[in-house]
């Protein structure tokens, strides 16, 4: 299983879910439409927050919307910000 959900819930309710069952978020962020994308830290942790939303799991894919930065406002992958942020001094 991905470790990657899609889910029709907000952000605050998918944070607290996780919290509840104590499953680790790697990534979260909202989707246009207001569902929420997250990557748990492990594929249990995703089978466990799969069933409790039950059928608030979106199976098709979604649009995503790519990260900006603030000094710019130029489009960057989830690479790219990744590898950002580990060469600021």
């Amino acid at each position: 299983m991905s470790r990657a959900l899609n889910i029709d819930a907000p952000v605050d309710l998918v944070r607290a879910t996780c919290a509840k069952h104590e499953a680790g978020i790697s990534s979260i962020e909202t989707l246009p439409g207001g569902a929420t994308r997250v990557v748990l830290m492990s594929a249990d942790g995703a089978a466990l927050i799969a069933r409790a939303f039950k059928a608030n799991v979106i199976a098709t894919p979604l649009a995503r919307t790519p990260l900006t930065t603030k000094s710019r406002g130029v489009p960057l992958t989830q690479d790219q910000a990744r590898a950002s942020a580990f060469t600021r001094s």
